[in-house]
């Protein structure tokens, strides 16, 4: 009769677009040896520092951020059977301003679809804050946002599908657009 209210509503939304990635795009020309160099690395593949609306990243203003990819999931996030994606802003790059800074980006993770020849566009519509205590966002517990379940491995490595292409080529991608900290001003009423 009536919806289920208890149901947490995902706040993904998925979407293929033409254009790439404007802050980083990651193409491996081999999945199978991308997925076996990550067995020492707790099945994870961090990318080199990029940078982002003034931050660092790991994996765009600029802060340096990385993305992180599990090609077989992140089990211990509820990832198991599909590719897991993240990003990471670089601590140091929040501890340039004194009291050590917040960070609100919006995030949207990408898989190159070469049968469409677009992009499967994962964004989560609210909102993410970084500080010194939540250097990573992705999945990991309540508010996660799903994606430690970008697509099932199976779906991905199945080159009918258009995600693995050419002898095992593939690209993943992160954009990553950081909002801007708001100036307040306080004011009282004007005396006339």
């Amino acid at each position: 009769m009536g919806s289920n209210l208890s149901a947490a509503a995902s706040t993904n939304v998925r979407t293929l677009r033409e254009h790439p990635p404007s802050s980083y795009s990651l193409k491996i020309h081999n999945f199978s040896q991308f997925e076996k160099s990550t067995t020492s690395s707790d099945h994870k593949y961090k990318s080199r520092i990029f940078s982002s609306g003034g931050y660092n990243w790991y994996g765009s203003c600029t802060r340096l951020v990385r993305l992180i990819i599990y090609p077989q999931g992140n089990g211990k996030d509820n990832g198991s059977g599909y590719i897991s994606m993240y990003v990471e802003i670089e601590s140091e790059s929040l501890m340039v301003l004194t009291p050590p800074t917040e960070v609100f980006a919006e995030i949207r993770f990408f898989v190159y679809n070469k049968k469409e020849n677009k992009y499967l566009t994962i964004q989560d519509i609210e909102v993410k804050r970084f500080n010194a205590l939540k250097t990573v966002w992705g999945g990991w517990g309540a508010g996660g946002g799903g994606l430690q379940q970008i697509i099932p491995c199976d779906t991905f490595s199945n080159p009918e599908n258009g995600y693995i292409f050419e002898g095992g080529q593939c690209e993943f991608g992160v954009d990553v657009i950081v909002s801007l900290p708001l100036n307040y001003q306080l004011g009282s009423p004007l005396l006339y």
